[in-house]
C-alpha cells in the first residue's frame, strides 16, 4: 500500500489563514490545492508499504511520538519545488519552532531505521505543501505567487500527534485513511482504531 507518516496541523489561527490562502489558490487554473483537512507535515513516505510491514511501521511511529515533545511552530513565507525550473509544488515554510519539527523528523528516521526501513537520502526540508501544479502553464503562476508571498505570515500552529496514513489515489485526488495515531509528548496510550 502507498502510505506515509505525518504530523497533521492544528491551531485555529494558522488553519484560518491557510484556508484563506487555499481558497485563493483554487482560483488559479492548473493548480490543485490540498484540501484543508489533509494539511500535514510528512515525516516519512512509502511508495509501497507491504501489509506485513504495517506492524513495524506502527511500532516505529509509536516510539517516535512517545519520545518526542509536542511542537509549537510558526508558518512563514511561500516557496516552490523545485527551486529552479518549472514549479511543481507550492508550499509554505516554517519559522520559529522549525528545529522542533526537524528533531521530530530525525527521530522518525532513527526509529524507522531500527525497524529495517530504508533511510531517506535527501535532507528533511520543513514545509507544508499547499498545492501541486497539474498543468505546466500554471507553473509560472505558482512561482509568481511564491515570490509575492515571501513575507506570508501563517500564524502559529501546534503539532500534537504522529499519524500513519494509507494513501489511495483516485480521480478526485488522494484519500488519506489513518492506520494509527500516537500523541506527541510521551503518552503511549493508543487511540481507538489501532
Amino acid at each position: 500500500m502507498r502510505a506515509f507518516v505525518a504530523v497533521p496541523i492544528t491551531g485555529e489561527e494558522a488553519v484560518t489563514r491557510l484556508r484563506a490562502l487555499l481558497s485563493q489558490l483554487r482560483g488559479i487554473r492548473g493548480l490543485k490545492a490540498v484540501p484543508p483537512q489533509q494539511l500535514h507535515f510528512t515525516l516519512k513516505f512509502f511508495d509501497e508499504l507491504p501489509g506485513a510491514r504495517v506492524a513495524s511501521a506502527k511500532s516505529a511511529a509509536a516510539r517516535t511520538a512517545g519520545s518526542s515533545p509536542a511542537v509549537s511552530l510558526s508558518l512563514s513565507g511561500l516557496g516552490v519545488f523545485p527551486p529552479r525550473g518549472p514549479a511543481r509544488v507550492l508550499w509554505v515554510g516554517c519559522g520559529a519552532g522549525a528545529e522542533g519539527l526537524m528533531a521530530l523528523a530525525s527521530a522518525a528516521e532513527a526509529e524507522f531505521s531500527r525497524e529495517g526501513f530504508e533511510r531517506e537520502t535527501r535532507p528533511f526540508s520543513p514545509h507544508l505543501t499547499l498545492a501541486r501544479v497539474k498543468d505546466p502553464r500554471a507553473s509560472r503562476a505558482a512561482a509568481e505567487l511564491a515570490a509575492s508571498g515571501a513575507a506570508f505570515d501563517g500564524g502559529t500552529l501546534e503539532l500534537s500527534e504522529v499519524v500513519l496514513f494509507q494513501s489511495v489515489l483516485g480521480p478526485a485526488g488522494a484519500a488519506h485513511t489513518p492506520l494509527g495515531r500516537w500523541p506527541l509528548g510521551g503518552s503511549r496510550t493508543p487511540s481507538p482504531g489501532r
